[in-house]
Parts: structure tokens; C-alpha cells; sequence
């Protein structure tokens, strides 16, 4: 609880959490293992997190991000090839925090524990 700055929020009367995971989470990747268990592991922290601060009036979830058109740094992996939108492009760094945005709004205060899928339709989760 401490690495989310909880206390914080706790004494602050409320607040919200987004955590930012990844669709491998639930598509699953080859030779991604790490990866893979890391982003499934933050969609159960901030499911237990919800449970945990939601007395205190904290909401916590999850944005999970598909394929985003950044710069990156090596090879782009090759699962990234089997993945087509429907939406027909790629997402930006602009439609995650778009979702981030509105997920800790105070017209999101009735959501909590859920991961929110922001894929451009590769995942309807």
C-alpha cells in the first residue's frame, strides 16, 4: 500500500489510484513470460487495493493500454505483429491519458477495482 502513496491519500479524506498494466495480460505473449506475469500480478494489486482502500473513500484501477505509437528503444516484439485494431491505427500516448483522465474524474468515483481496456478493440475483456 505504501509504494501507492495510500497513507496519503487516506489522510487526505480520499482520492484515486490508476495503475497502468498492459494487454499481454490477458492475451499472453510468447517468450514474454516476465512480462507478462508483471502486468497480471498489478491487475491483482489493484483489485486487492480496491478492497483495501475503498473504506477510505479510494478508488483503484487499472488502464490497460494495447499497442501505442511511441518511440521505442530495440526491436518492436513480435506479438505486436498479431495484433490488429479495429479501429485502424495504433493508439497515443493521448488516448491512455485521456482514459487515466476520466478514470480518477469525480464522474468515475463508483468504479474501482476494474481494469480498463484501452485497445483500439484487440482485446474486449
Amino acid at each position: 500500500m505504501f509504494t501507492c502513496r495510500a497513507p496519503h491519500l487516506v489522510s487526505a479524506g480520499g482520492g484515486s489510484i490508476v495503475n497502468i498494466g498492459g494487454l499481454s495480460s490477458c492475451t499472453g505473449a510468447a517468450r514474454r513470460a516476465h512480462v507478462i506475469a508483471a502486468k497480471a500480478g498489478l491487475v491483482g494489486l489493484t483489485r486487492a487495493l480496491a478492497h483495501d482502500l475503498a473504506p477510505h473513500a479510494i478508488t483503484v484501477n487499472c488502464v490497460a493500454p494495447g499497442l501505442i505509437d511511441t518511440a521505442r528503444r530495440g526491436p518492436e516484439p513480435a506479438h505486436h505483429a498479431t495484433h490488429a485494431t479495429l479501429v485502424g491505427r495504433r493508439g497515443t500516448p493521448e488516448d491512455i491519458a485521456a482514459v487515466v483522465s476520466s478514470s480518477r474524474g469525480p464522474d468515475a468515483r463508483y468504479i474501482t477495482g476494474q481494469t480498463l481496456h484501452a485497445n483500439g478493440g484487440v482485446f474486449m475483456g
